[in-house]
């Protein structure tokens, strides 16, 4: 293209426009050549960019093997993920956590690293990935996020279904590094997230072909929700649940939680753990962290060991999957009801204003009218979700 001619022009001829009588091309014309020849590589880059934006389903699933982190070589993530090496001894365990939209890793480590709330248990290694930045609808700007969501209203949402699936094979790759690099043993494996990073990490989870050890589901949902159980791992249905939600959540909404919570409980999911925490918005709280950390200790403790048979039904809220576990539950409320009344009768004994005490979970109050009250909400949510998206 920009070379010389095959053969130069007969002396004292009249060469070719652009061309001297010595067969040489002027360096006008080269420099015009290089112009169009860079102009045109700069469309072509912009084109494929634009069509991998658009059409994420083309993204690759290599993997590198940098520092035992496997990513998709062409998935648009802005960062390798961020990584927590445990510092007492080899790697035992793996915590994948997916931020939110418009979030970043760097706001999750925390969770890893804080030393009034980190995660102590001995070789857990955290891992954080960073999303592409895309184009939203619901927020009509340029932002991190996972996929593009149009609405938080659970009625007119319409899943990004090709960004969804894309964000959750590089999820996916990652969890691959971890057991074919490291060594780690798949149910070892906990991926999780918050808000849009929960969505991928129950897509990832639920798709993944073995068994993992466990999924952390915080304030958020299951997207594509009618491919299952066909698109899903059925031995995924012991692995251990944790699905947490605030109750004053303005984003998504108690529906979303609901909806769900019966989805998963449709496909047959056994090993749950499941909070709301009123007075809590679309965000993390302490007692949230906690509750996870609990969840954590048991999935990494001795019990997984049974969880491939479904010995282990986790959690405090019951399900009505396990019957001794409900009596168990019936008699605690029983002596705990009972305890309650010696309480107020010697505190009204003494002149002083009687205090109920405090439940942990949640950190409501043990009124029995409270108690009537949020059973009552919790069932005008429920129906609100279910009504129309999900039969049982």
């Amino acid at each position: 293209f920009l070379g010389t001619r095959d053969a130069p022009p007969r002396p004292g001829s009249r060469g070719a426009r652009g061309v001297s009588r010595e067969g040489a091309i002027s360096p006008a014309t080269m420099t015009l050549r290089a112009r169009w020849l860079v102009a045109a590589l700069l469309l072509a880059a912009v084109t494929a960019c634009d069509a991998a934006r658009h059409h994420p389903e083309h993204f690759g699933t290599g993997t590198s093997a940098a520092a035992g982190i496997g990513r998709s070589s062409h998935f648009p993530a802005r960062a390798p993920p961020i990584e927590i090496n445990p510092t007492d001894g080899d790697v035992d365990g793996v915590v994948i956590f997916l931020h939110g939209l418009g979030g970043s890793p760097e706001k999750e480590t925390w969770l890893a690293n804080d030393p009034n709330k980190r995660y102590a248990r001995p070789g857990i290694k955290w891992i954080f990935p960073w999303s592409p930045e895309l184009d939203v609808t619901v927020t009509k700007q340029r932002e991190p996020a996972w996929y593009d969501i149009n609405d938080f209203n659970i009625g007119s949402l319409e899943d990004d279904r090709s960004h969804i699936l894309a964000a959750s094979r590089y999820i996916e790759s990652i969890v691959d590094a971890q057991v074919n690099e490291l060594g780690i043993d798949p149910r070892r494996v906990v991926v999780g997230g918050f808000s849009q990073g929960g969505a991928i990490a129950l897509t990832a989870s639920l798709r993944y072909p073995k068994r993992l050890g466990g999924i952390l589901a915080l304030s958020t949902y299951l997207p594509l929700r009618d491919e299952y159980p066909e698109e899903m791992n059925s031995r995924q249905r012991w692995t251990p649940l944790f699905q947490a939600h605030g109750k004053d959540d303005r984003v998504l909404r108690m529906e979303y939680y609901f909806a769900t919570r019966a989805k998963m409980s449709k496909l047959g999911f056994k090993n749950r753990w499941d909070y709301l925490y009123p007075g809590l918005g679309h965000d993390k709280c302490r007692e949230e962290t906690l509750d996870m950390y609990a969840f954590l200790d048991d999935v990494f403790g001795d019990k997984y060991d049974d969880l491939d048979e479904g010995n282990w039904v986790g959690g405090p809220v019951d399900l009505g999957l396990v019957g001794t576990k409900n009596e168990t539950k019936k008699e605690t409320k029983k002596e705990t009801k009972e305890e309650t009344k010696e309480e107020t009768k010697a505190a009204k004994a003494r002149g002083k204003e009687a205090e109920l005490p405090v439940v942990q979970r949640g950190g409501a109050r043990n009124d029995p009218k409270q108690q009537v009250q949020r059973r009552l909400r919790d069932m005008v949510f429920r129906a609100n979700a279910l009504l129309g998206r999900e039969q049982e």
